[in-house]
């Protein structure tokens, strides 16, 4: 992510510069190797759109789509100090979230040694070690698991539907869409593209599940003549507080004015998601050290019910069985 975000922020300072795309990318060649960097001058030098060249070269839609609003609005230099501006931001929310769990997880750890050795009392050092590492490796194997459903599963909408379902992941998600929405929106619009297109395109921009059917679906509404507050209306995904901004913008004939106030809300309100989520992952966490910490006492205790209750019982059943 730093070296996207390195991109980004010295495309946009060659861009503002003056300096044409192809020879830009050529200067940061050296700097920035990777093949994305190769595919995208290839395909730059080739004469492809810029939007179709950083798809070929492997960047997200999100990416893509915004790249392509700004080549279609004259206004890349923007585009890039945005996008390098977005990942700053999931750069700092990734820290936080990861400053906030390695206390967690280094606490769970501690438990699950702590029970290794309770359990030394009843069992011989080899059982507890091959319980140990059976232990840590179910737990590994969850999380590996779990990162491996996300990573397949991401680009299902089915999927995508689910996560933005969840109570703090999809907060988060809703509201970072909706940013990227708005911006994009924004962005086109200010620039004098016209409002079906701009529309389109700030779908295709979102990583909403379904943007492809809903740009077209809001394109065609346009183009017949509808405004745009119904279309926010009938759109849920978006947030439902946007409806009267986008309609106090078009009776008053000031609707790029309304479109920024909407851009600058929809990134405070993304910003406040990420520390949500930031501060509610490590209690999560410590919730899952508990059922930890709670199954280890459990084993303990039938470990010792056998030793001490079950174990001479059966002793005792055999003498008895024996003499009968």
């Amino acid at each position: 992510m730093r070296h996207r975000i390195r991109f980004f922020q010295q495309l946009a300072v060659l861009a503002r510069a003056g300096v044409p795309l192809r020879t830009s990318l050529q200067r940061l060649r050296e700097r920035i190797p990777g093949r994305e960097m190769a595919v995208l001058i290839a395909q730059i030098e080739a004469g492809e759109r810029v939007g179709d060249a950083f798809a070929r070269a492997g960047f997200s839609p999100f990416e893509c789509n915004l790249v392509n609003a700004g080549e279609r609005s004259g206004r890349l230099e923007i585009v890039f100090q945005h996008l390098a501006d977005f990942w700053e931001l999931q750069r700092q929310m990734f820290q936080a979230l990861a400053g906030q769990l390695y206390y967690p997880l280094a606490v769970m750890h501690l438990a699950i040694f702590v029970g290794a050795l309770m359990e030394l009392v009843f069992n011989p050092w080899i059982v507890v070690v091959i319980h140990l590492v059976e232990t840590l490796g179910f737990l590994y194997a969850i999380a590996f698991a779990f990162y491996m459903v996300i990573k397949v599963s991401w680009p299902s909408d089915a999927a995508q539907s689910f996560w933005l379902s969840l109570p703090i992941i999809g907060r988060t998600l809703s509201t970072a869409y909706a940013y990227r929405w708005i911006t994009a929106l924004r962005l086109e619009y200010s620039s004098g593209i016209p409002l079906p297109d701009a529309v389109a395109d700030a779908w295709r921009a979102s990583g909403y599940a379904g943007r492809d059917h809903l740009a077209e679906e809001g394109r065609l509404a346009l183009l017949e003549g509808s405004e745009l507050t119904p279309l926010i209306q009938r759109w849920r995904q978006l947030p439902r507080d946007w409806i009267d901004f986008i309609e106090t913008g078009e009776i008053s004939g000031a609707l790029e004015t309304a479109l920024e106030n909407l851009e600058d809300e929809a990134g405070r309100a993304w910003r406040v998601a990420q520390q949500r989520m930031t501060d509610w992952m490590p209690k999560i966490l410590y919730f899952l050290i508990l059922l930890v910490v709670a199954a280890q006492i459990l084993f303990s205790v039938k470990n010792l019910y056998d030793k001490e209750v079950s174990g001479p019982m059966d002793e005792v059943n055999k003498v008895l069985n024996g003499e009968q």
